[in-house]
């Protein structure tokens, strides 16, 4: 099949004054064998109104809107997979942006590569269009495919290097068949459905960047992290890592330690969550020790190097 139907879902919650852009860029695609189903999830500012001007349009499939909100992005992601009549799915967030040949670029490479998830590169812009910061996945430099097993170990470990979803194509079928647990997450849910899914096949990576990711001053990320719940549902993912074998038994401790470490540094919104996420990572207390002692040595040699 060298021309698939590609379903585009723009899972859309008071995105409007992106909204127009964002419709935009997907329907002026090279490759323009795709549906379009957008989700809206009760948004409370005019997202509607925007909505409803492409209504209309020969690619809109499906306009469906929430009577309450689901308050989980993923739990709309699900919803657009059941909806969709496509082999692939591309999930085009609502305030994204992106290079009019994405889909064209990540079809040829998922075709060619057998692939189950295809994804390029990304660049972050603010809310006024100046590019910033750097994606995890800049440390690749080059074009490849290999399979998702492989590239799990490799590039999945330490984090989701697939950091935006708009930036990535995949199977429908295989999409389904993962486990659902990751819709009940918040923050992290997206890296526990990208390594179940590569499990499901190869991977092909794109190193143009052709995915143009919003960042806010203020946003989800953030804001998980301040309420420790990133850092718990990274536990999550960590087990599952662990009980997969993607972890080698000997570096499970190391592994442990140099996130419980990265933990202990971070700002919470209070001590009883500090310490709920301490004790997800460390019940018996033993890494808080291990850390304690390290840290205690690095002092008494540095205070030895004065005299």
């Amino acid at each position: 099949m060298n021309n698939p139907l590609v379903s585009v879902i723009i899972p859309n919650y008071n995105h409007a004054q992106f909204l127009d852009e964002r419709i935009q860029t997907v329907l002026n695609q090279t490759y323009q064998n795709f549906e379009l189903i957008i989700l809206d999830d009760k948004s409370t500012d005019c997202s509607l109104e925007v909505i409803n001007k492409y209504k209309n349009d020969p690619h809109v499939t499906k306009i469906v809107v929430n009577e309450e909100n689901s308050g989980s992005t993923f739990k709309q992601w699900h919803k657009g997979f059941e909806l969709a009549k496509g082999d692939i799915v591309w999930i085009a967030e609502s305030d994204d942006s992106c290079d009019t040949k994405l889909l064209e670029v990540l079809v040829q490479g998922y075709l060619e590569s057998d692939a189950v998830l295809a994804f390029c590169k990304s660049c972050k812009y603010d809310v006024d269009g100046n590019r910033c910061c750097y994606f995890p996945h800049d440390k690749l430099v080059k074009s490849f495919s290999m399979t998702g097993h492989d590239f799990i170990k490799e590039h999945m470990i330490h984090g989701n290097i697939v950091a935006n979803a708009s930036s990535a194509i995949f199977n429908r079928q295989a999409a389904l068949s993962v486990d659902r647990k990751y819709m009940s997450m918040q923050g992290e849910g997206d890296w526990l459905f990208w390594i179940e899914l590569m499990q499901l096949g190869n991977v092909f990576f794109c190193k143009e960047e052709l995915n143009y990711y919003r960042l806010f001053p203020l946003n989800t990320t953030k804001s998980l992290k301040y309420r420790g719940i990133s850092q718990t549902e990274h536990k999550i993912v960590f087990d599952y890592l662990v009980n997969n074998g993607y972890i080698e038994h000997s570096n499970i401790w190391k592994e442990r330690v140099r996130y419980l470490s990265f933990c202990i540094h971070e700002r919470y919104e209070s001590r009883a969550i500090k310490r709920k996420v301490l004790n997800a990572w460390d019940k018996n207390r033993l890494g808080r020790l291990y850390i304690c002692a390290k840290n205690f040595a690095k002092f008494l040699l540095s205070v030895w190097d004065l005299f």
